[in-house]
């Protein structure tokens, strides 16, 4: 009975370790993608087929990685252009979270969040201890098909319309690795404060359990865990910095995982932190696509603002201390996902 109990405390052993503060978890074997050394890292070359999306290099370009050992797991170092994070982020802060899709209810604010969602009530707080808590009160917001929490379901009853962009942006990431019937049909964007976590889970609430999954992450550093399809079996660690993306398909898609820890400002431990705004792969040739049906992917608007120090500065200051992850996948099944090249 105890080697048993011992055995299933694995993925919980290792979560306990990651998140603990004192003392602090050493990061000798976590997987970084940064410059693909790790010997679990093996290379995938993709193509773009002559197709381009705002704010992101072209696949050719990508850092892109099988993980060894790990069937399905797929990840990419930062294929985001620094206009690119820009744009995403702005749209996960000021956009995304609306009066209704958070899990903020009225009870918690001092004031409702009103028409235009939470950003907005956030900068207009004067008081520093109410902007605090209002800061760290954000933990998702739910865009497509909304999660249903307490059933673990999707009901079509509670659903409103995926964003576009997001769904353009996600739809070029499947092209890329080869699922081109892939639908955006529902998103979590999860807002992690510092300090805070993610316990293990699977996600098993889709229709179509065969359809990817895609998670980008924005802002602070985190560990990524990801074990197997039973808690019994020891996780990998995955550095994840901001701009990373982590592709689980296949047998992965099932497989137990969360997040033990995001990274502070003052967190010693990752002393070579990747630049968040700078565009990777300062070798390759980058073109912006400037015009008009270029960019209809985004929202103009937001792609403009991000350029003025006035709109982004507030946004990159809330950065400095939150991790934010937008996770896609399909609800409905469309059809089987067979014969994918990169898995």
């Amino acid at each position: 009975m105890d080697e048993d109990a011992g055995l299933l405390d694995r993925f919980q052993k290792s979560f306990k370790y990651y998140k603990a503060n004192q003392p602090p978890p050493e990061l000798q074997d976590v997987i970084r993608i940064d410059d693909g050394s790790h010997e679990r890292l093996e290379p995938i070359t993709l193509s773009s087929n002559g197709q381009r999306f705002p704010g992101l290099l072209s696949p050719e370009c990508w850092r892109t990685y099988r993980v060894t050992g790990r069937p399905g797991l797929l990840v990419v170092a930062n294929p985001f252009t620094g206009d690119g994070q820009r744009y995403w982020t702005a749209r996960c802060v000021v956009d995304y979270p609306g009066p209704s899709n958070t899990n903020i209810l009225p009870q918690q604010l001092d004031e409702p969040l009103g028409p235009n969602g939470w950003w907005p009530l956030l900068q207009s707080c004067s008081d520093p201890t109410k902007r605090r808590k209002l800061a760290k009160a954000l933990r998702w917001a739910t865009l497509g098909f909304h999660y249903d929490w307490t059933n673990k379901t999707y009901d079509d009853s509670n659903r409103s319309p995926f964003p576009r962009d997001l769904g353009d942006l996600v739809r070029y990431l499947a092209a890329a690795f080869g699922y081109k019937q892939f639908s955006p049909e529902a998103s979590i964007v999860n807002f992690y404060p510092v300090g805070s976590t993610l316990a293990g889970h699977t996600d098993h609430s889709e229709d179509d359990l065969t359809a990817p999954l895609f998670s980008i992450t924005f802002g602070r550093p985190a560990i990524f865990l990801i074990g197997g399809p039973t808690r019994n079996e020891m996780p990998d660690a995955i550095l994840l910095q901001s701009g990373d993306i982590i592709v689980m398909s296949g047998p992965s898609r099932q497989c137990y995982h969360a997040v033990p820890r995001v990274f502070s400002v003052l967190e010693a431990s990752l002393h070579e932190e990747r630049s968040r705004w700078q565009t990777p792969c300062p070798t390759a040739e980058i073109e912006q696509q400037s015009t008009e049906e270029g960019m209809a992917n985004i929202c103009m608007r937001r792609w403009k603002e991000c350029q003025s120090s006035s709109f982004w500065n507030p946004i990159e200051g809330y950065l400095e201390s939150t991790r934010i992850n937008i996770n896609v996948r399909q609800v409905k099944r469309v059809s089987p996902y067979d014969g994918v090249c990169v898995c």
